[in-house]
């Protein structure tokens, strides 16, 4: 079942980054203005799961594909011992198209780290959802990033909320 799009105006009532309207905040997790979210640790500078949320423009429709094998030449480039799932199609409410392409590697005093990334194509605008996890923190971090992108809607783009940075009004 897809989530109900939300009314003309109700948009604005939920925090957003960029087009992503974010309109669920899964309980033990904190919402981080212009980013995402991320897992609750008793050390606030523990490595832990978070999910970002970006944004990125294509040349064209069908460029997707393209653009995660540049993506993935990127990876390989900066990270250790990194092992690739992906791309496969997923269904995402109101997108053209979305691939999920999973990253696993390793990260020197974190261990092995995954990465889950979505990438929601609507006509040329890309938006990337990122879950990054310790491994052995996937199976406790899942279920809220799955109610996390459930709860994920995008913006028309003439109703984009801009983030507010702190202390502006």
């Amino acid at each position: 079942m897809s989530p109900t799009p939300p009314q003309p105006g109700v948009a604005s009532q939920f925090p957003a980054v960029g087009r992503w309207v974010v309109t669920t905040v899964p309980p033990g997790w904190t919402f981080l203005q212009g980013f995402g979210i991320r897992r609750n640790t008793a050390d606030p500078r523990a490595v832990t799961a978070s999910v970002g949320l970006g944004e990125d423009g294509l040349a064209a429709e069908d460029a997707l594909p393209e653009y995660i094998v540049r993506q993935r030449k990127l990876i390989e480039q900066t990270l250790k011992s990194t092992v690739f799932a992906g791309p496969q199609e997923v269904a995402f409410s109101n997108a053209d198209q979305a691939l999920l392409f999973m990253v696993r590697h390793e990260l020197e005093g974190a261990g092995s780290m995954t990465h889950i990334q979505t990438y929601v194509r609507q006509s040329l605008w890309l938006g990337i959802v990122t879950f990054t996890a310790p491994h052995t923190e996937v199976p406790a971090a899942r279920a809220g990033y799955d109610a996390f992108v459930k709860g994920l809607l995008i913006a028309p783009r003439a109703q984009a909320v801009q983030p507010n940075p702190a202390g502006q009004d």
